[in-house]
């Protein structure tokens, strides 16, 4: 398997994706192929085609990409060898660009093209976690689990791992009494008081995702959306530098390290910002090849 580069673009309908990925194939000076990836969890199994009418595959070959497909795909297929295994990427490339859905576990840049916010919209908005009914699903699912032939072992096993499910399963009573146990320790979980409800900071559903990304380009097609443009690109720096915006937005698993934010008319060639942009996107291809 060959050893490229590969950079994804997300963000919202309409926000300038493909437009980026454009000044990309026609900026890098290497051959690359790009594809645009849609994920259907209706799907069994993950297809690629390359319709010769489909909008985004003719600009990606206007553009300069040696070769297209749409690639679609369900969760099942995220992380797995599903994208790898398809016909374009058995073209030669020096690198591969993916607008839509990621149906990869890792990429080389992860790349938010964002709309500036209308009046009155925020990147980051507060949120309440009712902690009450959570717990209830919680204890509702292991009760379920409880009830079935071989629920027992089966939460064993998401407990403790694989040797002792399978001496707790030569043991019929002891698997009873721990059947038992548990439904009595469910019994008195429901009559405990419940946990009250907490507010938190969260991403907006039209900025979802925009937290991940290592590049977020703010398209402005108009001077008049420039102020909002840079509101939410000083928001996005709140986001590593704010304890508890962090904390409820990225956890524990997050990084402070730094991220590329401009703001840019993708439209102009000179615009500084998108000057910028491709600079940083240039860099990811240098670094892996």
């Amino acid at each position: 398997m060959r050893e490229r580069p590969i950079v994804h673009v997300a963000g919202p309908p309409g926000c300038g994706k493909t437009t980026f990925i454009e000044s990309v194939l026609g900026a890098t000076g290497r051959i690359l192929i790009a594809a645009r990836c849609v994920r259907d969890d209706t799907r069994r199994h993950a297809r690629e085609t390359a319709p010769k009418t489909h909008p985004e595959l003719r600009r990606y070959r206007d553009a300069g990409a040696s070769g297209t497909a749409l690639f679609i795909f369900s969760a099942s297929d995220i992380g797995s060898d599903a994208f790898f295994m398809t016909e374009l990427m058995a073209d030669y490339s020096q690198g591969v660009v993916l607008e839509g859905n990621n149906p990869l576990g890792y990429v080389d840049l992860s790349v938010f093209v964002a709309p500036p916010p209308a009046a009155g919209e925020r990147l980051f908005v507060r949120r309440t976690r009712d902690r009450a009914l959570e717990q209830r699903g919680r204890v509702d699912a292991i009760e379920r689990l409880l009830c079935e032939p071989d629920g027992v072992p089966e939460l064993l096993g998401e407990i403790v791992g694989g040797p002792i499910v399978e001496f707790a399963r030569k043991s019929p009573k002891l698997m009873e009494d721990l059947r038992a146990s548990l439904l009595a320790g469910i019994a008195a979980a429901r009559k405990a008081p419940q946990p009250r409800a907490t507010q938190y900071w969260a991403t907006s559903d039209r900025y979802s995702g925009i937290e991940h990304a290592q590049l977020v380009v703010v398209n402005v097609r108009h001077d008049s959306e420039r102020d909002a443009a840079e509101q939410l690109a000083a928001d996005l720096v709140r986001l590593r530098k704010e304890e508890k915006l962090f904390n409820d937005v990225l956890s524990f698993r997050g990084s402070r390290t730094p991220i590329t934010i401009v703001v840019a008319n993708l439209a102009q060639p000179s615009d500084p910002g998108r000057r910028k942009a491709l600079t940083r996107v240039r860099r990811a291809f240098r670094s892996k090849t």
